[in-house]
């Protein structure tokens, strides 16, 4: 996202520790669905949306100003315009479309296709615009196509909810387009911290209506309370604190790699805590969308986007 960075001097002791900081920011990242499920099971998702990223969007602010300064944060507001305006959109319905899909079809498929699509819609952009992805790219999207396919067959345990793939492939698209529209912010020399305060804190303001005409009394028992703090400051504020401290230290291909830590750990995870289970098509089709996140991951293609976390979603 934020193109090649070279290791800063100190040797493969920092590279380590900006490795496990990454690690750590993608393991954090893997946990949101699974907080949702089993501390706010009964709550709607669009009010755990709001929830999270009004929280972790504040909690941004905070870290973007102590890092930055009020200026930077105003910068942004300034500089930021229309891309500013389609990354919080994004951001809005990428939140909506990837809690409702793992409460729709479970965490490990919802998280699969989420983050397995988004290569693709990413490339699509790029081959609009006349810029060829790449092959690795055509690959990878072929065996994310197929992939769709083998999950919605009827074989497996109880199948796969073909609602929840849809809210799934939607979040990948918001996923790309507001990685496209940081990516474009990045460029133009705006601070990182900022945009992602500003992007989380301003898709909580647009999710806000949720917490008026939905039941939030699951807030007010301990796990509902707890999966709020959960998902706002850790999941999202001291996530992101980690991932950036790795990203400004070691090359963005090796951030890509290690960020598939997150769909791995939420599968991993899924299987469990929440006793979810794929077998047959449904599970061969979860292996190709990893498969398909490698290929991209390992040597993205020249001049595609590639959609990792670097900008935050």
């Amino acid at each position: 996202m934020t193109g090649h960075r070279a290791p800063v001097p100190g040797g493969t002791s920092d590279a380590r520790r900006a490795a496990v900081a990454v690690v750590v920011g993608a393991t954090l990242w893997a946990t949101t669905g699974i907080a949702q499920e089993l501390g706010a099971s009964s709550a709607a998702p669009p009010a755990v949306a709001a929830i999270r990223t009004l929280g972790g969007g504040a909690s941004l602010l905070v870290v973007a100003a102590a890092t930055t300064g009020h200026r930077g944060t105003l910068d942004t507001l300034r500089r930021g315009g229309g891309a500013l305006a389609v990354a919080t959109v994004a951001m809005a319905t990428f939140q909506l479309g990837y809690l409702g899909a793992v409460r729709a079809t479970g965490v490990a498929v919802g998280v699969l296709v989420a983050i397995g699509s988004a290569p693709a819609w990413a490339g699509l952009y790029d081959a609009l615009r006349g810029r060829f992805p790449g092959r690795r790219w055509v690959v990878a999207t072929a065996l994310s196509v197929v992939a769709a396919g083998l999950l919605l067959s009827p074989t497996g345990a109880g199948g796969v909810d073909a609602g929840g793939i849809l809210l799934a492939l939607i979040a990948g698209l918001a996923y790309a387009v507001y990685a496209i529209a940081s990516k474009h912010l990045l460029d133009r020399g705006v601070a990182g911290i900022p945009v992602m305060a500003l992007a989380i804190l301003g898709s909580g303001i647009l999710l806000s209506p949720a917490l008026v005409v939905t039941d939030l009394s699951w807030l007010m028992t301990p796990a509902g309370g707890m999966a709020a703090v959960w998902l706002s400051v850790v999941a999202v504020g001291a996530s992101y604190v980690a991932f950036v401290w790795g990203l400004a230290r070691l090359a963005t291909p090796v951030v890509t790699t290690l960020t598939l830590a997150e769909p791995l750990v939420a599968a991993l995870l899924a299987v469990l805590l929440l006793g979810e289970r794929l077998t047959g098509a449904p599970l061969f089709g979860a292996a190709l969308l990893v498969v398909g996140l490698v290929i991209v991951s390992v040597g993205p293609a020249s001049g595609a986007v590639p959609p990792t976390r670097a900008s935050g979603v």
